[in-house]
Formats: structure tokens, C-alpha cells, sequence
């Protein structure tokens, strides 16, 4: 999954002007499974102290690979995000394509003592194709292998884990950012085998069948092994609660 995440497409340019735009103090950032680093490294140079926390060993060496000592004021941890200590006056958190793998009811009221004053919370989600001739197509393949593989799309676990963390959060608005971009068909499929359910781990000897039953769909959109379509991100903001709604 580590090797597969470079692949991953990137979040639309105006959502890291959005994040900036909401944080009038550009103290402290902490990126809560933050992976090999799509959001710290587009946001460090903005803040003088960065947490980046991911329980990952594997995905902090990416992480760090990629940012080549740029910044050299990350703090790249490797913890679970309801364990890390947390400094005071925090004035953003961010938690990409993550919360759902945390335990709210112990990560949250932590987070709450150490936001500032001032702070926000930033949750995100959407890091793939979102719209594109092939979209459709593309989704319900995804929905069938769910099915190859005994699962149920959308199923009541799945369901709780990514609403989990409502109760505990103070939602003040959601926006959804969008940008074009093309990407080699290869790469849009080695996405796919970053994400949990689709690793090359889990899939095993099927993993070869999954890639070509989405080849096969983008195939007649195809130009010089790449395709085009835009990507969407959804951005949550708000405050943590230190005891749920």
C-alpha cells in the first residue's frame, strides 16, 4: 500500500488556499494520519511547527523521502493519533482521507483541549476520479469487486466508521473543491491498490483481474496511456467537542 500511494492523486490546489484562508494563526499545524505527507508538505511552509503523525513507519520514510528536508520543522512522529502528546495552542488540524481509522470519543476531547483559541479542525475526503465519461462505469466496478470479495458496499460498519467522529465535531461549513488533471492509466489503477480494500496484499492472486476490469473501462478514453477527469475533494470544518452532541 506504501509503494502504491505515490500514485494517489492530489488534492485541487484551492482547497490548500482554503486551509490557509481559515487559519489566522500559522503557529502550530498538526496532520493526523498524515500518510506520506499529501497534506503537510503543501502546508508546512506556512506554519513554524508541524506534527505529522501517522502509525505507519513505512508510509513516515515515504513521507519523509518526498519532502527531501525541505522542511525541516516537521515533526515526523510514528503513533497512533489518540496516543501522540499534543502541544498546546494548536491553530490547525487536518485529518485526510483518516478519521475514520481513529477512535473519536478518546482522540477528540484531547484534541479540543489543545486546539487555540483561534484554531480549526479540518477533516477531508476525496483524493480520486470524481467525474469523467468513464465515472460511472468505473464506480460500479468498484461495487461488483466489493461483492467478489463477500463484502456489501456501503455496509452498516463501513457506515459507522466513517460517521463516527459527527458527534464529537462541530461542523461550521462544507466545501468541495474540484481541478482537472490527467494521469496515466497505470497510475489510476495503482491508486486503486494503495487504498485498504484493494491492496495487492488483500487482493492477492486476484489482483490482476481487478486492474484489467478497470483498464477495460477506461480503455476507449485513452490517449497516449493517459486519461483525463477531474478530481473532488470535500472539506468539513469546524471544532472538536470535548463531549459528543
Amino acid at each position: 500500500m506504501v509503494a502504491a500511494y505515490v500514485h494517489r492523486t492530489p488534492y485541487p490546489p484551492a482547497l490548500f488556499e482554503r486551509l490557509l484562508q481559515l487559519t489566522p494563526g500559522r503557529g502550530r499545524l498538526l496532520d493526523l494520519g498524515c500518510g506520506p505527507g499529501k497534506l503537510t508538505h503543501g502546508l508546512a511552509p506556512h506554519f513554524a511547527q508541524v506534527l505529522a503523525v501517522d502509525p505507519s513507519a513505512a508510509m513516515l520514510r515515504l513521507a519523509q523521502r518526498l519532502d527531501a528536508g525541505a522542511n525541516r520543522h516537521i515533526a515526523w512522529t510514528e503513533a497512533f493519533a489518540e496516543d501522540v502528546p499534543l502541544p498546546a495552542g494548536l491553530d490547525l488540524i487536518v485529518a485526510g482521507a483518516s478519521i475514520h481509522w481513529m477512535d473519536a470519543p478518546r482522540l477528540f476531547p484531547r484534541l479540543a483541549a489543545a486546539l487555540a483559541p483561534t484554531g480549526q479542525m479540518a477533516i477531508l475526503g476525496g483524493d480520486g476520479p470524481a467525474a469523467a465519461p468513464w465515472i460511472a462505469a468505473w464506480n460500479q466496478t468498484i461495487v461488483d469487486w466489493v461483492g467478489k470479495l463477500g463484502g456489501q458496499w456501503n455496509d452498516p460498519g463501513h457506515t459507522a466508521r466513517v460517521t463516527g467522529h459527527q458527534p464529537w465535531f462541530d461542523l461550521v461549513a462544507t466545501e468541495v473543491f474540484t481541478a482537472p488533471i490527467v494521469r496515466s492509466v497505470d497510475d489510476l489503477i495503482e491508486a486503486e491498490h494503495s487504498r485498504a480494500t484493494w491492496s495487492r496484499t488483500k487482493l492477492g492472486p486476484l489482483a490482476d483481474a481487478f486492474g484489467a476490469d478497470l483498464r477495460a473501462v477506461v480503455a476507449p478514453y485513452v490517449t497516449d496511456g493517459k486519461v483525463a477527469f477531474e478530481i473532488s475533494s470535500t472539506l468539513w470544518w469546524g471544532t472538536p467537542r470535548s463531549v459528543a452532541a
